[in-house]
């Protein structure tokens, strides 16, 4: 029997943003949930992002949180080595944020409007009197608490947009700030698993929050970034309206890690196993019996 194997990408620290050991720990949970649930013996290999480079051989699948361009590069070059890799390096660039705001503001899933702005533009061309606003890096994920930050005056805006352009940022994403509570939503491809937790209650009335249109909702966005392990923030407003704020390739998971392993090592094992097979890239679909 052709025991298969799994390679298994850590994510550099750079791109943890405070979450370098919760981001370790979810790979390997993951990574251990799809040995214990294969039929077949499996063959497990961890690297370094910049280890990728000296890597030989083919696997069967790869489970990757690598976020540098390097490392992106040989994942989607060495189609030979790597025929299946999730994410994909074309999904986890789809979620550099201006693309990914680009992608779903007219997708229909609820997404929060915005402008791309060049940092030395002045603050004029996008605020509005009574307004503040969230400016965040249009290039990449948050890899520092200040790539995303409030702004609630004029003059706090053109300070921080000064220091995007001192850090070499040359355009952000000004999003108008809803006010509302904020909730966290994880989810992996095939839909059996979905949480959303709020993590910060701000308004005054509890407002339950509609969680079959969010998983709808954050499903559909995952599909056309093309991933399939996922997690964003979303508003909910005091009337009840959603307002997705964010989505990003395989987060920590922080708080739903038992529950969100298990469900990428069932989806993996399957798709090792040949219940699910790759679709166009590196997705995966069901072919034979749910998992």
């Amino acid at each position: 029997m052709k025991i298969k194997k799994v390679l298994a990408v850590y994510r550099l620290p750079i791109f943890s943003n405070n979450a370098v050991e919760a981001d370790r720990l979810i790979l390997e949970e993951s990574t251990r949930m799809t040995v214990e649930l294969s039929r077949d013996p499996l063959r497990v290999d961890f690297v370094e992002e910049p280890e990728l480079e000296d890597v030989t051989q083919s696997y069967d699948l790869v489970l990757t949180m690598a976020q540098s361009q390097s490392a992106l590069k040989i994942l989607g070059d060495r189609r030979d080595l790597f025929p299946a890799v999730w994410n994909s390096s074309e999904a986890i660039r789809s979620c550099y944020r201006r693309k990914m705001a680009e992608t779903l503001r007219d997708a229909d899933v609820g997404f929060a409007p915005f402008s791309v702005v060049q940092s030395k533009a002045d603050v004029g061309s996008f605020w509005r009197t009574g307004s503040s606003f969230w400016l965040k890096r249009s290039d990449f994920h948050a890899i520092s608490d200040d790539d995303v930050t409030l702004a609630e005056t004029p003059e706090e805006a053109r300070v921080k947009m000064a220091g995007f352009v001192n850090k070499g940022v040359g355009e952000v994403l000004a999003q108008p700030h809803v006010n509302g509570d904020i909730w966290k939503f994880y989810g992996v491809e095939g839909g059996e698993f979905f949480r959303a937790i709020r993590v910060r209650r701000l308004l005054e009335k509890d407002v339950p929050l509609n969680a079959a249109l969010l998983q709808r909702r954050a499903r559909r966005a995952a599909e056309l970034l093309g991933l399939q392990v996922w997690g964003g923030d979303v508003v909910v407003d005091a009337k009840g309206g959603l307002h997705m704020i964010d989505l990003n390739d395989w987060p920590s998971f922080r708080i739903c890690r038992p529950e969100a392993s298990r469900a990428i090592g069932k989806l993996a094992a399957a798709f090792l196993d040949g219940s699910v097979s790759p679709s166009s890239g590196a997705g995966a679909r069901h072919v034979s019996r749910s998992i």
